[in-house]
């Protein structure tokens, strides 16, 4: 997992549509930037476009029920960042995110 970016500052709401990350298959993983206590991560097969679904509407696309964390993310985008890893597949983002799920140790599940 050598191939993850810089991590990088949530955008706010209301520039989360410009958020960086891989246009393809890819993971991505947050944590706090002070306390540096992993948040949340997860794939996508359009990783840029999943990303802003981490911040509800009318701002980005969340729609999933799971409007916890995006009231989360919502709530503390000032203290968190951000970094992704783009994949060659799907298949390879899913592997990469079960050995973080294996972890443990994230606040919130993918």
């Amino acid at each position: 997992m050598s191939n993850w970016s810089n991590w990088k500052p949530m955008p706010s709401p209301q520039t989360c549509r410009q958020i960086e990350g891989p246009d393809g298959p890819g993971v991505y993983q947050i944590r706090h930037r002070m306390t540096k206590q992993f948040i949340q991560f997860g794939i996508g097969v359009e990783c840029r476009k999943r990303m802003k679904s981490l911040f509800p509407e009318p701002y980005g696309s969340g729609k999933r029920n799971n409007s916890y964390k995006r009231d989360y993310v919502f709530s503390n985008w000032q203290v968190l960042e951000y970094r992704t890893l783009p994949t060659g597949t799907r298949e390879e983002a899913k592997q990469i995110e079960d050995e973080i799920k294996a972890q443990n140790n994230h606040m919130f599940n993918t």
